[in-house]
């Protein structure tokens, strides 16, 4: 079965729930959207990143 990529914009909410429930659509249409490679890929450059800063010694 193909993936069918369909756009959608991030919209902005008019209260911090409705911008919380608009990143969960806007981040399931995605992985819905895009191969396991490639938003894995994405999310583990994302996830090192945050580690390597809470790893990181103080100078």
């Amino acid at each position: 079965m193909q993936k069918t990529e369909r756009k959608i914009k991030l919209i902005p909410g008019k209260t911090p729930k409705e911008d919380r429930i608009n990143f969960i659509k806007f981040w399931a249409n995605y992985i819905r959207t895009h191969s396991d490679e490639d938003w894995s890929k994405q999310q583990k450059i994302l996830l090192e990143g945050q580690y390597s800063k809470l790893i990181k010694p103080k100078s």
